[in-house]
């Protein structure tokens, strides 16, 4: 079964230089083979909301006008964090677009316990949404 993110070009695109499979292995199907993967997991995952819906999530938390309230933090918190996990995950693999030191600054995170306290637990959210985009931007820069 075939990835529909795929199917076209690999349809439509004949190998030009042929390796033991039949198919090109050259630097720009890499790349594209790449960014369709990196597109596949980050949007389609069933354990990702839509993009559209974590960029709300991430406007409400760092937005210029966000005043939250804790039933808001806790609300957002674990949808968040589930995001965080999938997208530290993707950003760690080789040739992800992520510097390894980025990766290795919003790993701490993951292991934090969330605090219970309104002023903390807002801190800790935000630091996290933080985290959320800045590996989103790299992640998402070189794509085509």
């Amino acid at each position: 079964m075939r990835s529909s993110v795929l199917a076209p070009e690999v349809d439509t695109a004949p190998p030009s230089h042929q390796g033991a499979s039949g198919f090109e292995n050259g630097a720009r199907v890499k790349t594209r083979l790449l960014a369709a993967l990196k597109a596949r997991f980050l949007l389609e995952s069933p354990e990702i909301p839509v993009v559209d819906a974590v960029f709300n999530d991430l406007e409400a938390i760092l937005g210029e006008h966000a005043e939250l309230e804790m039933a808001e933090i806790e609300n957002l918190r674990p949808r968040l964090h589930a995001v965080f996990r999938r997208i530290v995950y993707v950003a760690r693999q080789p040739n992800s677009g992520v510097l390894p030191e980025t990766v290795l600054e919003c790993r701490v995170l993951l292991v934090e316990r969330f605090p219970r306290d309104f002023g903390p637990a807002l801190a800790h959210l935000r630091r996290l949404a933080m985290a959320v985009s800045s590996l989103l931007d790299e992640l998402l820069e070189d794509l085509p």
